[in-house]
């Protein structure tokens, strides 16, 4: 790699650099233009409050008679002043500042302008760069070996995030059925002690259905979830057992199908829901986790190879 390559890939990645602190920039000044036009509002309303109070004053009405008894008019009108003329410096402040951070914005968005074809200028020199080292035997096996840890990341960042969309799938389905099984519970309740009669005993049923409804469909999404749990072991170092869990959801509701009249059976259904959901969640936080460090770790690689790239010699 010559100096002027060298030094150029190097011009190229401050511009891009410059690009993207510009783009924080302007993210962050709307962010304060945004908030400082709801100040001016809000000023806008106190400040017309405060003149309504001053000219409420200055008319002489009963208002005006209290005041008088309990402190001279002159000084609570003065009062009243002072406070209208507080909440007039404060939203001529408020207005001051906006018109700053209005300027600052068209600055940016000039620097913006210039910068435009900051990434794709980079991007393409780095291509041309990547196209002269792939000419080199040595540069070539060092950029397949880069690239083979960077597929195998991306591959396993895949398979974490589908066992999580499985798992929340569980934990969804789960979350309906335990509140199906509470509303079950409550007419369940309702039909005990308020003698709620053929209507409440039919709503409780028809929870209960719903309840078992979703139950069904939790079971089929655990065992996907438990075959994606397998693919991760087969490919990374993450060893995570639903097994039992999944056991358990198989027979939680036999004795509810045969005697679901009981309360009982409803409120030992939703405790076993419960649980089976708080495992779940508690494997999903551990996969998050998983997929925070495994994504981290990716972005490593693809930076180290970046780096590689702008620096080797050619």
């Amino acid at each position: 790699m010559s100096q002027l390559d060298f030094d150029n890939i190097s011009r190229l990645r401050e511009r891009k650099h410059t690009l993207t602190r510009a783009e924080s920039k302007r993210a962050e000044l709307l962010r304060q233009i945004r908030a400082q036009e709801a100040l001016i509002v809000k000023l806008e309303v106190e400040l017309e409050t405060e003149q309504q109070d001053v000219e409420k004053l200055t008319r002489m009405s009963l208002a005006n008679l209290f005041h008088t008894i309990l402190r001279s008019k002159q000084e609570q009108l003065e009062l009243e002043r002072q406070q209208a003329l507080a909440v007039a410096l404060r939203l001529q402040e408020a207005k001051k500042t906006l018109e700053e951070l209005q300027q600052e914005l068209i600055v940016v968005g000039e620097q913006l302008t210039e910068l435009a074809d900051a990434h794709a200028q980079y991007d393409e020199a780095m291509k041309q760069k990547e196209a002269a080292l792939r000419h080199s035997p040595q540069a070539v096996h060092e950029l397949e070996e880069m690239e083979q840890h960077i597929s195998h990341q991306n591959l396993l960042l895949k398979e974490i995030g589908e066992a999580l969309s499985a798992g929340k799938g569980v934990m969804g389905l789960l979350t309906d059925a335990s509140n199906s099984l509470q509303r079950a519970e409550n007419w369940g309740n309702w039909d005990m002690w308020a003698n709620g009669g053929l209507i409440s005993t039919h709503i409780k049923h028809s929870y209960v259905d719903e309840a078992r409804n979703f139950i069904h469909h939790a079971n089929r999404q655990l065992q996907l979830f438990q075959k994606e749990l397998a693919d991760l072991k087969q490919s990374a170092d993450i060893h995570i057992d639903i097994s039992e869990t999944l056991k358990m959801a198989d027979y939680w509701f036999d004795g509810l199908i045969t005697d679901w009249l009981v309360q009982g059976k409803i409120i030992n259904a939703q405790e076993k829901t419960l649980d089976a959901l708080h495992q779940i969640r508690m494997v999903v936080k551990a996969l998050e986790a998983d997929y925070a460090a495994a994504e981290g770790q990716l972005q490593q690689l693809q930076s180290n190879r970046l780096s590689w790239i702008e620096n080797a010699v050619h």
